[in-house]
C-alpha cells in the first residue's frame, strides 16, 4: 500500500488560469480576488473587483479575509512568490485558495481578448445607460426583489448611476451599506469599470 502525506503544498491544485478567473467571478458567489502586488502597482493597473492587499501585509491579516470563501491571489508574474502566499492561506486553514498564473498582466491580457466581458470603457458612452441598466435588471434587481425590496434609477451621468430604494429596501439599515456595496460591486465586475452608486 502507498502512503500519501496530503499535508503536502502541491502548487498545481492552487492554480487557475487567467480565463477562468474571470469566469468565476461571473459566478452568484464570486470569488474574493487580493491582488497582493504593491499599491503603486495596483494604482497603475488592476482587475476591477480586486482588493489591493499587498503580500507583506497578509501574514498579520489573515483575520480580515473570510476563511470559507474563495480566495483567488493575483501577483506580479512570479508564481513562485505568490504560490508562497497561497500556502500561507492554506497552511492558516483557508479551504479555497489559488493564484492567477502568470498574474496581473497575464489577467488583463484575458479580459481584453475575451468575446464574454463587457468592458465599458471600450464602449461609445451613449451605450452605457443601457449597459447599465441591463446588469441592473438580470443580476441586481431579481436579487433586491427575492427579499421584498427593489430599486429604481433616476438618473446615470456616465459612470455614476443614482438610485433610490423601493419596497423592503426603502429604510433598511443594510441599503446604505451591504447593498449598496453589492450593487456597485456587481455593476462594476460585470462592466469591467468603477461605478459609483449613490443612493437620493
Amino acid at each position: 500500500m502507498k502512503f500519501t502525506n496530503k499535508n503536502v503544498f502541491d502548487a498545481s491544485k492552487h492554480t487557475i488560469e487567467p480565463e477562468a478567473c474571470l469566469k468565476e467571478r461571473q459566478k452568484n458567489m464570486p470569488p474574493i480576488i487580493l491582488d497582493i502586488r504593491s499599491q503603486d502597482d495596483y494604482k497603475t493597473s488592476h482587475l476591477v473587483g480586486a482588493y489591493s492587499f499587498p503580500g507583506e501585509y497578509l501574514k498579520e491579516n489573515l483575520t480580515q479575509i473570510p476563511p470559507y470563501a474563495q480566495v483567488i491571489l493575483c501577483g506580479d508574474g512570479d508564481n513562485e512568490q505568490t504560490l508562497g502566499f497561497v500556502k500561507l492561506l492554506v497552511d492558516n486553514g483557508f479551504s479555497d485558495v489559488s493564484c492567477v498564473n502568470g498574474g496581473n498582466e497575464k489577467l488583463l491580457a484575458a479580459l481584453d481578448a475575451s468575446q464574454d466581458e463587457v468592458i465599458l470603457k471600450s464602449l461609445p458612452k451613449t451605450e452605457w445607460a443601457d449597459k447599465i441598466e441591463g446588469v441592473l435588471n438580470e443580476k441586481v434587481r431579481p436579487k433586491l426583489a427575492a427579499d421584498g425590496g427593489g430599486l429604481s434609477v433616476l438618473k446615470i451621468e456616465e459612470d455614476k448611476v443614482f438610485i433610490n430604494y423601493e419596497g423592503a429596501c426603502n429604510g433598511c439599515a443594510s441599503a446604505a451599506t451591504g447593498t449598496l456595496n453589492f450593487i456597485r460591486n456587481t455593476l462594476s465586475t460585470t462592466l469591467n469599470h468603477e461605478i459609483e452608486v449613490i443612493s437620493a
